[in-house]
């Protein structure tokens, strides 16, 4: 027992050493709208951040008393009205948002998060926000075009692009969900897919769910996967969200060395 805590009193030792002197990673978790547990998500995203790396994890609602918004409504969140990247390393995308179709406006809302350099995360539901914009302004950083889903069914995760630091690290060839919605994807032309789900009931479906692509100097990472609760609280998907985060915040080199001072 004396050893065993001997090593815990080590390895706190070593995280205190490994975070002095490196600024945490600052994350805006932006999130609300409809079809999702976004309460219950916003506590699973900000855990995982924040207990596996040196990160803080702000949240802001695109729903809020002051400015309600249903998300089928042709009225865009007043969040993306404003500069609401500014002072952020990473913007992570938890949200759905399907009627609004002005197309300058979601451009000007990329726009505020590209100026500040910004690394950005979209899951799930962030792919079929702003769907109905007639000039699909959101693909700019979606980096496909993804307007539905199939079936409800598990899925199959299959790793098909282990070069990429986010999927070397992640170290696994694939893993299954217990539940999965997956999206239909076709990825633009600069867009790397780093992995595919297919579906193990009913028809079968495959399409790309995991993608990386660069807009400007923001690193983008895509994650389709995240429907149900029980899929963001798997111990793959929340590594793959560590080190997206990683990633996306420019702490992971060409090479897959992470930046000292950012795990946990």
């Amino acid at each position: 027992m004396k050893s065993r805590i001997t090593l815990f009193l080590i390895a706190c030792a070593a995280a205190i050493i490994t975070s002095q002197g490196a600024e945490p990673i600052k994350v805006l978790l932006v999130t609300g709208g409809g079809w999702h547990d976004y309460s219950t998500q916003k506590r699973i995203l900000m855990e995982t951040i924040e207990t596996k790396l040196h990160a803080t994890v702000d949240v802001k609602w695109t729903t809020t008393e002051q400015h309600p918004v249903s998300p089928t409504e042709n009225k865009l969140p007043h969040l993306f009205t404003q500069d609401f990247a500014e002072g952020y390393d990473v913007v992570l995308h938890n949200h759905c948002h399907t009627g609004f179709s002005g197309d300058d406006a979601i451009n000007a809302a990329i726009d505020h998060q590209l100026k500040h350099k910004v690394g950005i995360i979209l899951t799930h539901g962030s792919f079929h926000t702003f769907r109905a914009s007639p000039q699909e302004a959101w693909d700019r950083i979606k980096g496909c075009k993804s307007k539905v889903h199939v079936h409800h069914a598990p899925l199959d995760i299959k790793i098909v692009n282990d070069r990429h630091p986010v999927t070397s690290l992640l170290g696994v060839s694939g893993w299954s969900t217990e539940n999965g919605e997956l999206y239909t994807t076709h990825l633009l032309p600069n867009t790397t897919s780093l992995a595919e789900g297919t579906t193990l009931k009913g028809r079968t479906k495959t399409d790309s769910c995991i993608f990386a692509h660069t807009v400007g100097d923001s690193r983008v990472v895509g994650i389709t996967l995240g429907h149900h609760n029980s899929t963001m609280e798997q111990k793959e998907y929340r590594e793959l969200m560590a080190l997206s985060v990683l990633w996306a915040a420019g702490k992971i080199g060409a090479d897959g060395t992470i930046e000292p001072g950012y795990r946990k």
